[in-house]
């Protein structure tokens, strides 16, 4: 299954809005708030999961509209001064015409930590005092920042695409690249993508076994590679994996971390599960998704070999008893800098939170390192005292 050099995530993008799938209603109701928006009406905010149409909804909007679009990444904007220099002109005017332009702050759950206050001050701010209508984007609907900003916001909410739907793009996409793909490995890629309609088009893309070899729980497929008898066993059990690639591997991460075995076995397999964590790294940097092909492999391979057949198993609460204290009494601070790390790492704040945190927190004990995490992540100075302190609490 694979073409040119070309993402068809990007060839296939919808041309106008009348070939965006899925959430009718509420690109409906999108469109009635834009061509009625007035100054001082409530910003457009989009929750959602990834894939679901959020930013090609917003991008085919404001072309329909004649709209000049001004895009910000909120999570990499993330301080007051920053947006105000990218933000203030398009605020507070339109152009020579009378045009007004859309501003579109994407991933404002991104934003996380007391570094980011004077940004949500700052959006909340320039909603209010706009003569452009603003839309907001955020995959987490419980996120924190969300919250914060719901008194300037009326929330749109876009729902995973039916699996049916998706299967109708990705005949149509397989049709233009000239793909032989039959209804059922349609099916299969729809059903892994999990409603995620750009990771669809990226799994047919990249030529990824369509189908599931059988239905597991995530207990049961983590579970059946740690106990299958060979190579081929662990391969398939991989294959059957609900979830998505970078999941599978933070599963058998944490699987492995926790496991009863020597020392010696552990190491050899958490220095495989690294190699698997850098190539899903590069994977997703690069978006080059053909890659993907090589994880299940590489899993089978190496990890398997080092710990396969017994002593690993997977289990539902990973988080220690220790980190539960510190969760109950420091949780703030730590959601925050799980946040922040997990946005850095391309993972979940609550894997951040359960399999990163405890070990770079050891690895804050090095003042140079902790200098340059604190840094990396933005922290003010609070937070710079808090990961000191966290770094040499006994463990």
């Amino acid at each position: 299954m694979e073409g040119g050099s070309d993402l068809w995530v990007e060839t296939h993008r919808p041309k106008d809005l009348e070939e965006v799938v899925g959430n009718v209603e509420t690109r409906r109701k999108l469109y009635v708030w834009l061509a009625k928006w007035k100054p001082g009406v409530r910003a457009a905010l989009l929750v959602g999961p990834p894939g679901s149409g959020k930013t090609t909804t917003v991008h085919l909007l404001a072309d329909k509209m004649g709209m000049n679009l001004v895009e910000l990444n909120a999570s990499d904007t993330r301080t007051k001064e920053r947006l105000t220099k990218k933000l203030g002109e398009a605020i507070s005017s339109t152009n020579l015409y009378g045009t007004r332009s859309l501003i579109f702050l994407d991933e404002v759950d991104g934003l996380a930590g007391r570094s980011d206050y004077g940004a949500i001050d700052f959006i909340k701010d320039a909603v209010r005092k706009s003569e452009n209508p603003v839309v907001m984007a955020a995959n987490d609907p419980e996120a924190d920042e969300v919250r914060k900003l719901s008194n300037v916001t009326t929330k749109m909410p876009f729902g995973r695409i039916d699996a049916a739907e998706v299967v109708g793009r990705l005949r149509a996409v397989a049709e233009s690249e000239g793909l032989v793909a039959d209804d059922a490995e349609l099916a299969g890629v729809a059903e892994k993508a999990n409603g995620d309609m750009r990771a669809a088009i990226n799994s047919l893309q990249s030529g990824l076994p369509a189908a599931k070899d059988e239905e597991l729980t995530t207990s049961q497929a983590i579970n059946s590679f740690f106990g299958s008898h060979n190579r081929e066993g662990a391969l398939k059990a991989l294959r059957a994996y609900p979830g998505q690639p970078r999941d599978k591997v933070r599963d058998i991460f944490a699987a492995v971390a926790r496991a009863k075995i020597l020392e010696e076995r552990r190491a050899a397999a958490l220095d495989a599960v690294s190699r698997a964590d850098v190539l899903m790294g590069r994977i997703f940097r690069g978006q080059d998704w053909r890659l993907l092909r090589y994880l299940d492999s590489m899993l089978a391979s190496d990890v398997w070999e080092a710990v396969g057949d017994g002593g690993a198993a997977y289990t539902v609460d990973a988080v220690p008893w220790l980190l539960q204290l510190r969760i109950w009494n420091d949780s703030r601070k730590l959601k925050d800098i799980a946040h922040s790390a997990g946005r850095r790492l391309g993972i979940s704040a609550r894997g951040s939170l359960v399999e990163d945190v405890p070990y770079l927190m050891l690895m804050c004990r090095d003042r140079q390192f902790r200098e340059e995490f604190v840094a990396s992540l933005g922290l003010e100075e609070n937070y710079a005292a808090f990961v000191e302190k966290e770094a040499f609490r006994r463990r």
